[in-house]
C-alpha cells in the first residue's frame, strides 16, 4: 500500500496558498484542478517546494499579488512620511487583541481622540511608532470594560 505523501513545505507556505485561493475567490473544484494541472497534487499539503513555486506562479498569472510584494511595489508611491503596511497591521492587530474582537470603528475613534488621526491611512511613521508604544502598555480588561471604549 503506497504511503500518503505529506508536504515538507512549511506551514506558512501552505497558508500562503490558501490566502491566494481565497483572494482569487476560487471554487474548490477550480482550486483542486489548478493544483492537479500545475503541480500534480490534489491538496496543498502534498506540495513540494517546486510544486509550491509553480502554484504561486500560476496564482500570480491569475492576478494574485502577495501583501509583501504589493507593499514593496507601493513603497515608491507611498508618501515618505506615511506609516508602513507592517506598522498599520500591527496597530490593528494589537487593538483587536486588546478588545478581544475586530473593532475598526473603536480603533478609529481612539486614534481620533487620543492621537489626532482619523484613520491609520493618514498616520505618519513616527506617529505609528508612538501608537504602537501606547498599545503595548494597554492592560487586558474585563469584557464589560472593553465594550465601554
Amino acid at each position: 500500500m503506497p504511503s500518503a505523501r505529506r508536504s515538507t513545505l512549511p506551514a506558512a507556505c501552505i497558508k500562503q496558498v490558501q490566502i491566494a485561493r481565497k483572494r482569487l475567490d476560487m471554487s474548490d473544484a477550480d482550486y483542486r484542478a489548478l493544483l492537479q494541472r500545475v503541480a500534480g497534487v490534489t491538496s496543498s499539503t502534498e506540495l513540494t517546494q517546486a510544486g509550491f513555486a509553480l502554484v504561486m506562479d500560476e496564482f500570480a498569472r491569475l492576478g494574485f499579488i502577495s501583501t509583501a510584494r504589493h507593499e514593496a511595489a507601493m513603497q515608491d508611491s507611498r508618501a515618505p512620511w506615511a506609516a508602513s503596511y507592517a506598522q498599520r497591521s500591527k496597530i490593528a492587530a494589537m487593538w483587536d487583541a486588546w478588545k478581544g474582537q475586530h473593532d475598526p470603528q473603536g480603533l478609529r475613534h481612539w486614534l481620533e481622540h487620543h492621537h489626532g488621526v482619523s484613520d491609520l491611512r493618514f498616520c505618519s511613521s513616527e506617529k505609528a511608532s508612538k501608537i504602537i508604544g501606547a498599545l503595548m502598555h494597554f492592560n487586558p480588561k474585563s469584557q464589560t470594560d472593553k465594550n465601554a471604549i
